[in-house]
């Protein structure tokens, strides 16, 4: 565990998934340490290090693993940018076509639409070869990633060994462990693991999101059960861009069939959506109640701006045109603005834990 700052509270960052939209939560982070503090105007942060745990579900992992390792913010923005039409080539239809719609499921009807193995290169020249073991006992920082066991439909997290007996994952390299999370349904293959301490133990992974698309109650529980009592924990939560409002046109019929629901990706969508807000609120709410039997239980979720349905029709789980990760940026870039504005202007709990956290991030030293 990250030893640095042991009297001070015990923080998590627990990070969404949302496929591209990953490039949302890079970006905002990036920009909110950039607005905190003028040092990361011409030099890098090492957010990982203002942390004791990440937790990172799907595109949330390859963000946690990225900050835990130590990987510059801007190169994971790239991972997005230079490489998202490769990984995501043949994007769901934007329009509400019937015939579009009908021509994008008969094509992958019998596989997946996007690219597990320009995925898994792209995360191998980000991430290396490390394994979850080797980046907790070089960096100190603990690790949790949410996935689903597809033979047993049981939920699974990799995690770090930062409780000594527990060491199950310790073998498993950074990059099958981002794929075991991120392999959405529809999208994606299942991911194929063999167990790096027995090889004939075969896994299939299917995206963490199924359960845990916010993993802030994973974040939550694993704080509450590592730190002593008297210890403060604060937990600050990630999304990555939430739908807007929705809109009333969209359900004057409500006979949905299979075009309507794309062919399950609507209903992914909507559970993925749901999930991140009522995870949210259920660990706020328990945050609330912990606080008031002992030591202070914080958990911050970044707010999200007004955004038109135009604009969130722009962006998507499989999105990578350049309409879609420009609005992707400037979403982000404008909530990081508002964020700090309310961290100057505002005296509430939430401001100054945030003001804290990002004012003692030190800069990243890369080798």
């Amino acid at each position: 565990m990250n030893k640095t700052h042991v009297n001070r509270p015990f923080r998590v960052l627990a990070l969404d998934g949302g496929g591209m939209r990953g490039l949302y939560t890079a970006t905002v982070l990036r920009a909110l340490a950039r607005l905190m503090d003028e040092r990361f105007v011409k030099e890098e942060p090492d957010i990982g290090k203002g942390f004791d745990l990440i937790c990172g579900t799907s595109t949330g992992s390859i963000l946690a693993c990225a900050l835990a390792v130590g990987v510059p913010l801007h190169r994971v923005c790239d991972l997005y940018r230079k490489n998202g039409a490769s990984i995501f080539p043949s994007p769901m239809p934007k329009s509400d076509s019937r015939l579009a719609m009908g021509l994008w499921i008969l094509k992958h009807s019998l596989r997946p639409s996007a690219s597990s193995s320009r995925l898994r290169a792209c995360l191998a020249e980000v991430l290396g070869d490390q394994t979850i073991g080797e980046v907790y006992k070089s960096r100190g920082i603990a690790l949790c990633i949410p996935t689903v066991d597809a033979l047993n439909h049981q939920a699974w997290v990799f995690k770090t060994p930062h409780f000594p007996e527990k060491h199950r994952d310790n073998n498993y390299r950074l990059v099958d462990i981002c794929m075991a999370s991120s392999a959405a349904p529809i999208f994606f293959a299942l991911s194929q693991q063999s167990n790096p301490d027995n090889v004939q133990d075969i896994h299939y992974f299917v995206d963490g999101g199924l359960w845990a698309n916010n993993p802030v109650l994973v974040g939550l529980i694993e704080a509450l059960t590592l730190v002593r009592r008297e210890r403060e924990i604060e937990v600050i939560s990630v999304g990555t861009c939430d739908r807007p409002s929705g809109d009333p046109n969209a359900v004057q019929n409500p006979n949905w069939g299979l075009l309507r629901w794309k062919a399950g990706v609507n209903a992914l969508d909507m559970s993925l959506s749901s999930q991140s807000f009522g995870d949210s609120f259920m660990a706020q709410f328990i945050a609330k109640t912990l606080s008031e039997c002992g030591p202070r239980v914080s958990v911050v979720r970044f707010e999200e701006g007004h955004k038109s349905p135009q604009q969130y029709s722009a962006i998507g789980l499989d999105r990578a045109d350049k309409v879609a990760l420009d609005t992707l940026v400037s979403l982000a870039e404008k909530d990081a603005a508002r964020v700090h504005s309310k961290t100057l202007s505002a005296e509430s709990g939430s401001a100054a834990i945030l003001t804290e956290i990002f004012h003692e991030l030190p800069v990243l030293t890369t080798d």
